[in-house]
C-alpha cells in the first residue's frame, strides 16, 4: 500500500503593519525635549543660563559681522562732540535735513558735519581719536565701530573740504585703526599720532602735516610713511605726493598748562609768555584767545628775535595760547599745543567753589559725567574743560577714552569767578 501523500496545505502568511514616521516628527520631538530640558535647567540656574546665552549671541552676532561684512547695532561706536563753538550743523545719514548740533548730538556712519566761517567743533570717537574741524569745514563719517569678538576699532572719516586737526590714542587691541580720507588720497595713522590736514578743492590745495607718530599716505600707487614734521602735498591733474620737512613749533614755557594767576586788578595786570627756541626759526607767531577752541585771539603778534612777550589788558577769565614758528623762507609750523591759563582777582575769600556731581555713565570706555556747579564757574575733568554748562549751572560731559581697563579715576575740578577751586574724585571700572 503506497504511502499517505499529505493533503496541500495553505502557505503561511505574515501581516507586518506599517507607521510612517517623517523627519519633521522627530525634529519637532527632539526639539520639544530640548526645550523641556533647557527649561528644567533655566529653572535651576536662571543666572548661569543667561550669561551663556549672552555669549552665544554675542559669537554669532561677531561672526555674521565679519561674513557678510555688516554694521550690526552692537558694533556700531558713537562719536559725541565736546567743544562747540559758533554755528555748526550736522546731517544725519537717513535725513535731509541739516540741523544745528549741540552737545547731546551723537554721530555714527553716513552722518555729514559742517562748521560756518565762524564755527569750530571737536568731536571725540570711541576709541579715542580726536577730530578738530576749522571754519568752513566738511566732513563725512565714514566708519565709527568695534568688532564685537577682538574688540578692534574702526575709525574712518572723509574730508571733503576745508581743514582739520586730529588725533589718535592708544590703540590697545591688534587690528585697531584710524583712517583719514581727502581728495584721492587716504591717511592711516598709527597710535597716539597727531596731524593737521588741508582740504581745498576750490584753490587746488592738499596739504597732510604730521606733528607726532607716523602715518601712511596712500595716492594712487605712491604710498609714503610720515614722521613728526613731514609733511606731504600733492595737486589735482597731476600724479603722486611731494613729501618735505616742515620747521617744528616751539616748547611753551610759561604760563605753565592750567597755571592760576591771581592778580588784585586783572586788566593792569602783565602776564608774560614765553617758550623754547628753536633751530631755523627767524621769529615766532604768539596767539591767546579766550576759547579753547581758538576761534578768536585778543593777542595776535609777531615777535622777532626773542622767546617772549609781555601782554597787559586782559580781563578776568580763561585764556588759551599758542605759539608757531617761522623759517627764513616765511614758512610757518604747525602750532605748539596749547596752554590753559586762568587769570582771577584776587579777593582772598578762601572758601570752596560749590560742585556737585549728581551722575556717572559708562559708555565702554569713554564716561558720561553730569553735575552742578554755581552759574559761570569753570569746570575741568581729566584736564579738559567743560562747555556744556547751562545757565543754572548743571553741565554734562563726555571724557576721552579712559587709558586702561580695570580701576580708572576721573578728577572733577570746578573755579568759580573769585577762584575759589573744589575738586571731586570718582572711581570707575573699566570692564
Amino acid at each position: 500500500m503506497p504511502p499517505r501523500q499529505p493533503a496541500n496545505e495553505p502557505p503561511h502568511t505574515y501581516e507586518v503593519e506599517w507607521t510612517t514616521i517623517t523627519y519633521r516628527t522627530i525634529a519637532f520631538y527632539a526639539f520639544l525635549g530640548l526645550v523641556v530640558v533647557g527649561f528644567i535647567i533655566y529653572l535651576i540656574a536662571p543666572n548661569y543660563v543667561t550669561q551663556k546665552l549672552k555669549q552665544g549671541l554675542a559669537v554669532i552676532s561677531g561672526r555674521v559681522g565679519q561674513n557678510l561684512a555688516t554694521d550690526t547695532a552692537a558694533s556700531r561706536r558713537e562719536a559725541h562732540f565736546v567743544n562747540l563753538d559758533g554755528t555748526v550743523r550736522i546731517k544725519k545719514a537717513r535725513s535731509l535735513q541739516w540741523i544745528n548740533a549741540d552737545y547731546g548730538t551723537s554721530l555714527e556712519k553716513g552722518d555729514f558735519v559742517q562748521t560756518a566761517s565762524d564755527g569750530v567743533a571737536r568731536i571725540i570717537f570711541a576709541d579715542g581719536t580726536n577730530y578738530v574741524l576749522k571754519p568752513d569745514s566738511l566732513i563725512i563719517v565714514e566708519e565709527s565701530r568695534e568688532d564685537p569678538v577682538t574688540k578692534a576699532t574702526k575709525v574712518a572719516v572723509q574730508v571733503n573740504s576745508g581743514a582739520v586737526d586730529l588725533s589718535t590714542g592708544r590703540f590697545e587691541i591688534p587690528g585697531s585703526s584710524s583712517q583719514v580720507s581727502f581728495a584721492d588720497a587716504v591717511a592711516n595713522l598709527a597710535g597716539e599720532s597727531r596731524a593737521a590736514l588741508r582740504n581745498d578743492p576750490d584753490k587746488n590745495i592738499h596739504e597732510f602735516t604730521v606733528n607726532q607718530g607716523e602715518v601712511d599716505v596712500t595716492r594712487g600707487s605712491t604710498s609714503v610713511r610720515l614722521g613728526q614734521y613731514d609733511q606731504v602735498t600733492f595737486r589735482a591733474g597731476q600724479a603722486g605726493l611731494v613729501r618735505l620737512k616742515v620747521i617744528a613749533p616751539p616748547r611753551l614755557v610759561s604760563p605753565q598748562n592750567m597755571e592760576l594767576k591771581l592778580a588784585k586788578d586783572p586788566k593792569s595786570a602783565t602776564i608774560n609768555f614765553a617758550w623754547t627756541p628753536v633751530a631755523a626759526a627767524v621769529s615766532y607767531h604768539l596767539m591767546v584767545s579766550p576759547t579753547v577752541m581758538l576761534s578768536n585771539f585778543i593777542v595776535d603778534r609777531k615777535v622777532v628775535g626773542r622767546t617772549s612777550y609781555e601782554a597787559s589788558g586782559l580781563d578776568e577769565g580763561t585764556y588759551y595760547w599758542i605759539v608757531t614758528s617761522i623759517d627764513a623762507k616765511g614758512v610757518e609750523s604747525q602750532p605748539s599745543d596749547a596752554n590753559r591759563l586762568n587769570l582771577v582777582q584776587d579777593v582772598g575769600t578762601g572758601t570752596q567753589a560749590y560742585l556737585e556731581v549728581t551722575n556717572i555713565i559708562q559708555h565702554g570706555k569713554v564716561v558720561e559725567v553730569q553735575g552742578k556747579t554755581e552759574p559761570g564757574s569753570t569746570v575741568i575733568i581729566n584736564n579738559e574743560q567743560v562747555f556744556s554748562i547751562a545757565p543754572d549751572g548743571t553741565f554734562r560731559h563726555f571724557t576721552s577714552p579712559l587709558p586702561k581697563s580695570g580701576v580708572n579715576q576721573i578728577t572733577i575740578t570746578a573755579q568759580d569767578r573769585r577762584g575759589n577751586s573744589k575738586t571731586i574724585r570718582k572711581t570707575v571700572v573699566i570692564e
